[in-house]
């Protein structure tokens, strides 16, 4: 029982650090970007197509767009919170953080609960049986 405690904690505790690192991450959507006035102008089409398709990729706060018009890229940043409050709700960024703060919460309190229960009193629940499993839920469900 001491290594399922153990098992468990360990994915508990991975769960969390994965969705800490994965809300900083700033490739959360990609896609491409076809300049069709530079295609147009050159009549491009087929393979000289892909000089004139840029990338766009944006994470939860931020992003980074290449242009290309046929005269190479031409990289820039941007950021949600300054830039992009009239185009896109706020309250969805933040319910975002909100969730993803909790997942980390909750994630290493079941963890916690984990470990104690594997290296602190043997096989005793902080909370009995029913404590244990609503954390390990609720950090599930979240996730």
């Amino acid at each position: 029982q001491t290594l399922l405690f153990c098992l468990s904690g360990v994915l508990a505790l991975s769960s969390g650090l994965l969705s800490a690192v994965v809300s900083g991450l700033p490739l959360w959507v990609g896609g491409s970007v076809l300049c069709l006035t530079g295609a147009e102008l050159v009549n491009a089409s087929g393979p000289e197509l892909e000089k004139f398709r840029g990338e766009l990729s944006y994470g939860l706060l931020g992003g980074r767009r290449v242009r290309q018009c046929g005269l190479g890229g031409r990289a820039s940043s941007f950021y949600f919170f300054p830039e992009l409050l009239s185009a896109i709700p706020v309250g969805l960024h933040v319910s975002v953080l909100f969730f993803c703060g909790v997942v980390v919460l909750f994630s290493s309190v079941a963890s916690g609960f984990f470990f104690f229960n594997a290296f602190g009193r043997p096989y005793e629940t902080l909370q009995g049986p029913l404590g244990l499993y609503l954390w390990t839920a609720i950090s599930c469900e979240t996730f």
